[in-house]
């Protein structure tokens, strides 16, 4: 890894979790917005800190919305962009309201991609399904130890602490459990947790 690399070679890969099959236009990979919001997150720092988004006023052509995005990241003076994200605002009689989030998302998504974030995706890597069963396996919960009752290891944390950001987060899982932090889970208490998260109940804390 060089150090022009550094970021690409670090969030090059997509969990496959993460992404879903679309079959419009031929057919193609779509990564959940929120889970690159968390990885550029867990890169930088949290956003308007350690990086951000600027979105300039739309632009309209036709049915079409353009929203300009320009993205800083370290510091605010080290940009780059904008990028034009882009939406169809109207669809014969019927108005988008949710138009400009779409374009706005699908710029930062874009300016993300060409930081490396989800590389692996747009280099057309997940046409392979050799290649998607390799990242299933790399991002599956780490094997547990026997002893139901030892205390997670820090890549069961870290899996564990990657679910709780997807679903609740890490203080409402910890209260639930009543847990100072997520190192105080036992293994035989990681895959219940997991479940919780993933559960109606969950949602509704």
């Amino acid at each position: 890894m060089t150090e022009n690399l550094r970021i690409w070679d670090a969030v090059s890969k997509t969990n496959p979790a993460n992404t879903k099959t679309v079959n419009q236009r031929g057919g193609f990979t779509a990564i959940n917005a929120n889970s690159q919001i968390m990885e550029a997150t867990r890169q930088f720092g949290p956003i308007g800190i350690g990086w951000g988004y600027i979105a300039n006023d739309p632009i309209f052509h036709e049915t079409l919305m353009f929203v300009p995005v320009t993205l800083w990241h370290g510091d605010r003076s080290n940009t780059f962009g904008p990028v034009l994200g882009c939406e169809e605002w109207k669809v014969k009689d019927r108005v988008d309201s949710d138009a400009g989030k779409k374009a706005t998302t699908d710029a930062v998504t874009k300016l993300l991609s060409q930081l490396g974030f989800n590389a692996d995706v747009f280099l057309g890597l997940y046409d392979d399904q050799k290649y998607v069963e390799e990242r299933k396996r790399e991002f599956a919960a780490p094997v547990a130890p026997i002893d139901p009752n030892a205390k997670i290891t820090d890549a069961q944390r870290d899996w564990l602490i990657g679910h709780a950001e997807r679903s609740v987060g890490v203080a409402e899982l910890c209260r639930h459990y009543g847990k100072t932090t997520v190192k105080d889970f036992t293994v035989g208490e990681l895959e219940p947790a997991r479940d919780w998260l993933k559960s109606p109940t969950a949602k509704a804390a």
